[in-house]
């Protein structure tokens, strides 16, 4: 899981020289099947393919664009981006609003120019970039269903997946994963810690979050370590959810 990319490292920013290391690395490993997140999903029904890995980027920012996709056709490695479908053309209200820096995001007319590349598939992040975990079913179905509705009508193709901003249990409804699959949904992603996924959680997937203080070396050790101290704190931090005692 990945946010934006930029010059240097930074607030949700991983440096392109990272970032073109890192996709060198799991082309170039051998170690790794890389699929589009359609290949990884289905692969989820039958695990016919060995060591599968996505590459997933949220929030739509302009560095997609300009620097993520030369590096992906370069190695020739299918992200999905998601986008949050009332802010394009437009930048991080949700991070500018409580102090953190301003990123842009794209607009109607680069995101159509990235959903014509063959190695891009674009999802849904929601309308206006909020947790779901008390929304009422009638908001709740809104940013599921309309974000899909804008996205499709504005790219001309069928959106299947959604990034859950936020993405933590606390950040899914109890009406969410309903109206995921009333939508039409094929699956969703958390930002939940771990590389346990199956049909189980096919609309809550988990992910591995790649930071812009990572080095090479712990971006290997993220994807390589069975569980690794972060697992076991997130596990945690599951469990006093579940029983009410962490909100």
């Amino acid at each position: 899981m990945y946010h934006n990319i930029g010059e240097r490292s930074a607030f949700n920013t991983i440096a392109t020289a990272e970032f073109q290391k890192q996709m060198d690395y799991i082309k170039n490993s051998g170690k790794y099947s890389i699929l589009s997140i359609d290949e990884y999903v289905n692969n989820l029904k039958n695990y016919d393919i060995d060591n599968p890995l996505t590459v997933t980027i949220d929030d739509g920012y302009k560095s997609l664009n300009t620097v993520v996709l030369p590096i992906i056709k370069k190695y020739e490695i299918p992200v999905s981006i998601y986008i949050p479908a009332g802010y394009t053309g437009s930048h991080n209200v949700w991070d500018t609003e409580i102090g953190y820096p301003l990123i842009d995001i794209l607009n109607w007319s680069e995101l159509r120019e990235m959903s014509n590349e063959q190695l891009v598939t674009v999802g849904s992040h929601g309308i206006n970039h909020i947790s779901h975990g008390h929304l009422e079913n009638d908001d709740d179905y809104n940013e599921i269903y309309k974000s899909k509705q804008l996205i499709e009508e504005n790219l001309e193709s069928e959106v299947r997946y959604y990034s859950y901003p936020y993405g933590q249990l606390r950040d899914i409804g109890q009406h969410t994963v309903r109206n995921l699959k009333k939508a039409g949904y094929k699956a969703a992603l958390s930002t939940i810690w771990s590389k346990r996924n199956s049909q189980n959680n096919i609309y809550r997937l988990n992910r591995l979050e790649i930071l812009g203080t990572d080095t090479l070396d712990q971006f290997i050790s993220k994807l390589d370590s069975g569980y690794p101290l972060k697992y076991f704190r997130q596990l945690i931090k599951n469990i006093l959810f579940n029983l009410k005692i962490r909100k």
